[in-house]
């Protein structure tokens, strides 16, 4: 069955309104450009990153992108090329995306929508969630490899190192 624009149109300000109701519950900003997109500010441990909420019709999704703060340096690139790609490996839901063009880092996530008038609550929540984890944990290893020198093996290391309790 295809979809006509009046479905596609409530699912996408259905989706939207959920969107900007959570973001209200978690008191962050946000604005909604249009009809089928939110923008929003996410608090993370290293300063606050621009997110993005917009439905996509191929397929149909709620998608989510969270840009990172980070400047890679054209003699990083490769090396933080293959972090991001490690990275990845160790992620749950979501991955990064380094676009090299625009020397950009991104941490991407989109919820299925076929046949669903909107996400559930949880979904949208733990996108955020994961996100802002994946954001807290790895950014610094990103710098490690851009400011530091470090070669990928070691960042991860350095990411995924743990420790117990806090000083």
């Amino acid at each position: 069955m295809a979809l006509t624009s009046g479905t596609r149109a409530a699912r996408t300000e259905n989706s939207m309104d959920l969107v900007e109701q959570i973001l209200d519950d978690a008191d962050w900003s946000y604005e909604r450009d249009g009809h089928d997109s939110v923008h929003c500010i996410v608090p993370t441990r290293w300063g606050d990153m621009c997110g993005i909420f917009c439905m996509s019709t191929e397929p149909e999704s709620l998608q989510f992108s969270l840009t990172l703060d980070v400047k890679p340096t054209p003699p990083r690139r490769d090396e933080l090329s293959e972090l991001i790609l490690r990275i990845n490996d160790n992620l749950g839901p979501g991955h990064f995306d380094y676009w090299a063009g625009d020397d950009v880092v991104l941490f991407r996530q989109g919820i299925p929508m076929a046949g669903r008038n909107r996400p559930e609550d949880d979904e949208v929540s733990a996108i955020v969630d994961a996100a802002t984890k994946a954001v807290n944990q790895y950014m610094p290893s990103m710098n490690y490899v851009i400011w530091a020198g470090k070669d990928a093996e070691d960042a991860l290391g350095m990411a995924n190192f743990q420790t117990i309790g806090e000083a």
